[in-house]
């Protein structure tokens, strides 16, 4: 019975041991808070297609006199993980100094929705202007730590 405790102790030390390793784990900054310690629900999908949309509305009613305005970046592709049916975003800009919503994932449409300021606009355009393959993550932890983020293969700047 002890060699069985043991066998099991022994296996549970190194669980905690060895971090948890996923696709694209190399694009992802330091854990310098030891927050990413389970496997989270992972979204990954290399984008092929997006556009833009701006937009403006006015709600009636007295209390709503000034229009509202914003843009949203559609943007769609292949999923690189298999049996993960997540091929679409919907990125929001916000204005500076407003909150901040995490990444979530709307069931419905299995769309990923992600909110970033304004400012994050013309330098996510030329991100995807820009020749190279572009990615979508979101990773959803256990612990309620939610990571969303576009980001860019490695690419090398011209001479």
């Amino acid at each position: 019975m002890r060699l069985g405790g043991l066998v099991v102790l022994l296996f549970s030390v190194s669980a905690f041991a060895s971090p948890v390793t996923l696709p694209h784990d190399e694009y992802m900054p330091a854990d310098i808070y030891g927050q990413r310690q389970d496997k989270p629900e992972q979204i990954l999908f290399q984008i092929e297609q997006y556009r833009l949309m701006f937009a403006s509305e006015q709600r009636p009613g007295p209390t709503s006199s000034v229009p509202e305005t914003g843009s949203v970046l559609f943007v769609q592709g292949r999923s690189l993980l298999p049996g993960n049916p997540v091929v679409r975003a919907e990125v929001r800009f916000i204005p500076q100094g407003s909150t901040l919503r995490p990444a979530r994932l709307d069931g419905r449409s299995q769309t990923l929705m992600l909110v970033y300021p304004e400012s994050m606009l013309p330098v996510l355009l030329r991100q995807l202007e820009t020749p190279g393959a572009e990615y979508v993550q979101a990773r959803f932890y256990g612990n309620g730590l939610i990571w969303g983020d576009i980001h860019s293969a490695p690419s090398s700047p011209k001479p």
